[in-house]
């Protein structure tokens, strides 16, 4: 018979285990970890499911965020790339399932494994290299990761998100090239508009024709 626990002892030794294994500071209030590596700020902020009750069931993922403050104060302006740590594969996509002992070992593996690809393998890269770090981000993961434009483009410059603009732009259907020249000619109704999308930061910069 499967070991249950509660929801304290499940999130809490998910949190104990990941800050031990990452080495990152734990901030319990606000459910995350964080790192800084010179001016960019990297955290793995922690979510719990609202059907959480002890000894029935505990559901939690977890987002990989960088934070690049130069870009602005809030986080809708300075949170630059994310990653989402979900189930690849059952019946549950958003929830990893804890709700027992051997569950939760389990679950703890697979974040182990997935925070070293992406956490723990960005913090290596922008201490040593974060042009290179940027690179990457831009030409393999950028989809991926939501990378910002305007975040690569600190680092290495406006011309090296040139081509990523082009293809984003040629990308848009019919609606979304309206919605475009409605901008530029006043319009902000849309969110893309209004807050720091890649679209907007493509249109502003005069990336495209």
């Amino acid at each position: 018979m499967e070991q249950m626990l509660s929801v304290e002892e499940a999130v809490q030794t998910v949190f104990s285990e990941l800050a031990e294994y990452t080495g990152w500071k734990l901030l319990k209030s606000q459910r995350c970890l964080k790192k800084k590596v010179n001016d960019v700020e990297l955290k793995i902020d922690f979510f719990t499911s609202k059907w959480n009750h002890s000894y029935e069931y505990v559901g939690i993922n977890a987002q990989f965020t960088m934070v690049y403050k130069k870009l602005g104060k809030s986080p809708v302006q300075n949170s630059v790339a994310c990653y989402e740590y979900r189930p690849k594969e059952g019946e549950d996509s958003y929830w990893f399932d804890i709700s027992s002992k051997d569950k939760l070992e389990k679950v703890i593996d697979i974040l182990k494994h997935e925070i070293d690809q992406t956490a723990l393998h960005y913090a290596s890269k922008l201490e040593s290299d974060r042009e290179d770090a940027a690179r990457e981000l831009l030409e393999k993961h950028f989809d991926e990761f939501n990378v910002k434009l305007a975040f690569v483009a600190a680092i290495l410059g406006l011309d090296s998100v040139v081509q990523k603009a082009r293809e984003i732009y040629d990308a848009l259907s019919d609606v979304q090239r309206q919605q475009v020249e409605d901008y530029k000619n006043g319009d902000r109704t849309f969110c893309w508009m209004i807050n720091p999308t890649n679209l907007k930061y493509i249109i502003d910069n005069h990336l495209v024709d």
